[in-house]
């Protein structure tokens, strides 16, 4: 499936949106290991972005970073 990218955050974040509309959060995530968590945003969060925008961004991938297991199942 095609992505587009949207909004590019190096070595933080990735927010793309597939051939369905949906928006894709990529974010990086480890220190000595680095690996990235992937998922769809659920409404909550594109209520976020669309009314925050980056500032929003910034805040989830902190989330992911911080609570990683709970983004995990998302994937």
């Amino acid at each position: 499936m095609a992505r587009t990218k949207i909004i590019e955050s190096t070595w933080d974040y990735l927010l793309e949106k597939d051939d369905n509309g949906d928006l894709i959060f990529e974010v990086v995530c480890g220190t000595v290991a680095i690996y990235t968590i992937s998922f769809r945003l659920n409404e909550e969060e594109v209520k976020g972005w669309e009314t925050e925008g980056e500032r929003f961004l910034r805040h989830l991938s902190y989330q992911v970073r911080d609570y990683p297991d709970e983004f995990i199942k998302r994937e």
